[in-house]
């Protein structure tokens, strides 16, 4: 029963009545009088005019897109947009291709427009914009997303002066990136809600969307195997840190070979940890005579590199 309840709250509805609905409004209606009390002195009648079982589709150009969210992210205060839309060759379909930032002044919960500097600003543009402006949308910055009084007020204003062959889309977004979205669409009678509509990306052919598919093709994890002393065999963790990449070690002979004095260092100092801390050395293991130095390990012998390596980068990263 609970899931039919939020089947019906995510219909949508409509906006005119017709002439069906007129009949069965006036119906309930004089039924509700003959029958009724009323002990404050007031008639109150509420009927819905009808659910609609469609949903609606709004697809933003990709720039379109990312103008709006730099908006919600950028500002520390409401901010308010205009959207050019126009309907979709599919049934309940509308594109918004760009947006629009109009004069306005703003408050952590308001946003004021100027009348008059409104008016010049949206006669500026030419007239493939100003018929299209079909859109209004802002920022509540952190706060839910629910409409104002006021913004309800706009949405009455600006409906009244719509052709019945037009549509509005009004959006208010937070930083959350939750969102409330209204499309009233006069030609088709339907008011669509936030549950009755989907928002989706149309990607342009060199914009972002498609730069990141491209890097994400490109770039891939580089796999880690673990063995012996719980460290990469590949050493992946100390390449770029400690100097130590493609079988060559800093410190190393360019041209290959030993280099036995530096070697016998490293195996000696292993016997004098008994005895404890060598004098001179300095605690995070960058001694005198260490064989240990911010290049890297000085030595290209693989066994005693295998043997001393996990202890010496242990005693410089927590010693």
């Amino acid at each position: 029963m609970k899931r039919r309840k939020e089947e019906v709250a995510a219909m949508s509805k409509m906006v005119k009545i017709t002439q069906e609905c007129l009949e069965q409004c006036q119906k309930e209606f004089m039924e509700a009088l003959s029958g009724g009390k009323f002990p404050d002195g007031k008639v109150t009648f509420t009927k819905t005019l009808g659910t609609l079982n469609r949903k609606a589709r709004v697809l933003f150009k990709e720039l379109a897109w990312l103008k709006m969210q730099t908006l919600i992210r950028e500002f520390d205060k409401e901010v308010a947009w205009h959207g050019v839309a126009c309907r979709g060759d599919e049934p309940d379909t509308y594109y918004i291709t760009d947006i629009l930032v109009y004069p306005q002044e703003v408050t952590g919960a308001t946003v004021t427009t100027d009348q008059g500097k409104y008016q010049m600003w949206l006669m500026g543009h030419d007239d493939d914009i100003f018929n299209n402006i079909r859109m209004q949308g802002h920022s509540h910055v952190n706060m839910g997303v629910s409409p104002s009084s006021v913004d309800t007020s706009l949405y009455d204003r600006l409906l009244e002066q719509l052709d019945d062959d037009m549509f509005y889309i009004f959006m208010i977004w937070n930083k959350r990136k939750d969102r409330m979205v209204k499309i009233y669409d006069l030609k088709t009678n339907v008011l669509f809600e936030t549950e009755d509509v989907s928002i989706e990306v149309v990607a342009d052919e060199d914009g972002i969307e498609k730069f990141l598919k491209n890097a994400r093709e490109m770039v891939v994890n580089r796999p880690v195997v673990s063995y012996g002393h719980g460290y990469p065999a590949n050493l992946s963790r100390y390449d770029t840190r400690y100097g130590l990449h493609s079988g060559a070690f800093a410190g190393s002979p360019k041209n290959g070979g030993s280099t036995p004095g530096k070697t016998q260092a490293l195996t000696e100092s292993k016997d004098k940890k008994k005895k404890g801390r060598r004098k001179g050395r300095r605690k995070d293991g960058y001694g005198k005579n260490s064989n240990v130095g911010k290049a890297g390990i000085c030595t290209d012998d693989v066994d005693v590199l295998d043997e001393q390596l996990y202890e010496s980068l242990y005693m410089r990263d927590y010693h």
